[in-house]
This record gives structure tokens, C-alpha cells and sequence, in this order.
């Protein structure tokens, strides 16, 4: 029997790929399909009245990108950007997001049955995979905001033009 909140993998048929990322040694992973492109991390500009798992913004090529704090999300100690971080870009209809990680690992093979829900009271990483690289927790990242976080986000970042967000 496994301990409460531990998910056991379902072996499965049908193949999906998705990113591994770090943080603070876990293995995390988001579906490739979401995933813009990975970058290293830069520090990203503070602004006022943000949810608080949001450190700032950055200027991606000219798109002001909010970078959400991944590890306050998943209640773990907060760190400052690191030079050897990445962030994981993620796109959301017509708004992206960067989520702030330790390392990207690499692609992985995910069976799409290959995952067990997590309990409700859980993390927002909802599932446990089992992939080519070992046991990952999947992320699904529109957990991490609530729709009128992600509303007020698309608000600011509409509103803001990308030459004040330095990155």
C-alpha cells in the first residue's frame, strides 16, 4: 500500500512527449505541446499589484512574458534567479508565461496512460508519470493562476509595452 498522497504509475500504449524541468531536485514536467521554448533565466521586472506567484515580467523578443514564482506555487522555498535557471515558456491562447525552474532536463516520452491523479488536496501538479527519464510530476500550468489571475495578468501585460520590461 502506498502512503497517502503518492500516486502509483498505470503502464500504458499511447506515447506523448513532454518536458522535464528541475526544481530543487524534483522532476517536473509540462506537455511539450504547451511549451514555446525553454530560456535561461534572466531577472525579471517587479511590478505592483500582481498575484503573488508572479516574480514579474520579462521582454521576450518584444513580448512582455509574466514569470510565475514555480516554486511558491508548489510551496517550496522561495530562491532569487540564478544565472544557470531556466524559464519554460508556455503559451495560453494569446498570452505566454515563463515558468521559473532549476534546469530544463530534456523531452521525455510519456505513455498518455502512463499517469495517476493525484489526491485533491495535493500540489497543483495533479499526476505522477512514468517516462523514459524515471518518475516525473506532471504540471499543469493553468493551475497555477486562478482565471482572474490569469484575466488581471493578460490586463497588465496588455497594458504594458515591452521596451520597460528588460530581459
Amino acid at each position: 500500500m502506498l502512503p497517502a498522497g503518492v500516486c502509483a504509475p498505470i503502464e500504458v500504449n499511447v506515447a506523448k512527449n513532454i518536458l522535464v524541468f528541475e526544481i530543487d531536485e524534483r522532476q517536473l514536467g509540462v506537455s511539450a505541446d504547451l511549451v514555446v521554448e525553454v530560456v535561461r533565466a534572466v531577472t525579471p521586472l517587479s511590478l505592483p499589484r500582481v498575484p503573488e506567484t508572479v516574480m514579474g515580467i520579462i521582454n521576450l523578443r518584444g513580448e512582455v512574458v509574466p514569470v510565475l514564482d514555480t516554486r511558491k506555487c508548489l510551496r517550496l522555498a522561495a530562491m532569487p534567479v540564478r544565472h544557470t535557471d531556466h524559464l519554460v515558456i508556455i503559451r495560453d491562447g494569446a498570452l505566454c508565461y515563463a515558468l521559473h525552474a532549476d534546469r530544463a532536463v530534456d523531452l521525455a516520452m510519456l505513455q498518455s496512460d502512463a499517469t495517476d491523479e493525484a489526491e485533491e488536496d495535493s500540489e497543483p501538479t495533479g499526476q505522477l508519470a512514468k517516462t523514459t527519464l524515471g518518475f516525473v510530476q506532471l504540471l499543469n500550468p493553468w493551475d497555477l493562476l486562478s482565471s482572474d489571475d490569469r484575466a488581471e495578468l493578460a490586463s497588465i501585460v496588455s497594458s504594458a509595452p515591452a521596451r520597460e520590461a528588460k530581459g
